[in-house]
């Protein structure tokens, strides 16, 4: 059995920043990978783009690196869909707001008791809305936590601009990545 807690816990940790309180859900061992790969793909990415980083993502994931991102972009979402069925997959999304409102899926229940999911967050219980602002500071803490781990390349990112906080499009169920989740 991995170390999990599907109750909502407070988390330190040398590999996550030290700006805000953490919070997570699911098995904190996965921070102890040797190696991460961020997922950070743009809307506005060439779909030959997203092609490539699919590939080095996959390739990542069956070397043994563990996924870490969002999943709020299409891209992200697309990649999310064709990684659920490696099995090896292991994953830790960081959410772009507060961990008391994520909701626990099925899907994120089996993953989290099977020790393959981490779901952290750095935003305060008050903190709802999925704002750009919140999307970029959780972009920037996701390369982070992947520069902490070895990394081969620099991760296929979009051009991070805190200045609008223009809302970021989200799905009714509020989980953009349940198709695996």
């Amino acid at each position: 059995m991995a170390n999990v807690n599907l109750l909502l816990q407070p988390l330190e940790h040398p590999r996550l920043s030290t700006e805000t309180e953490w919070c997570c859900l699911g098995d904190v061992a996965l921070l102890e990978a040797q190696r991460f790969e961020p997922v950070i793909l743009s809307r506005s990415l060439a779909p030959d783009q997203i092609a490539v980083a699919y590939q080095k993502i996959e390739a990542a994931v069956k070397a043994g690196a563990v996924v870490v991102g969002g999943f709020i972009s299409s891209p992200e979402k697309n990649v999310a869909r064709r990684l659920a069925s490696l099995p090896e997959l292991k994953l830790i999304r960081v959410l772009p707001f507060s961990l008391q409102h994520y909701p626990l899926t099925p899907g994120a229940k089996r993953r989290i008791l099977e020790g393959k999911t981490l779901i952290l967050s750095g935003f305060s219980a008050g903190d709802t809305a999925l704002t750009r602002t919140n999307c970029i500071k959780m972009n920037r803490w996701i390369l982070q936590l992947c520069a902490a781990g070895i990394a081969d390349e620099a991760p296929v990112i979009s051009s991070l601009r805190p200045s609008s906080p223009s809302v970021c499009q989200m799905p009714p169920e509020r989980d953009p990545a349940a198709i695996f989740l």
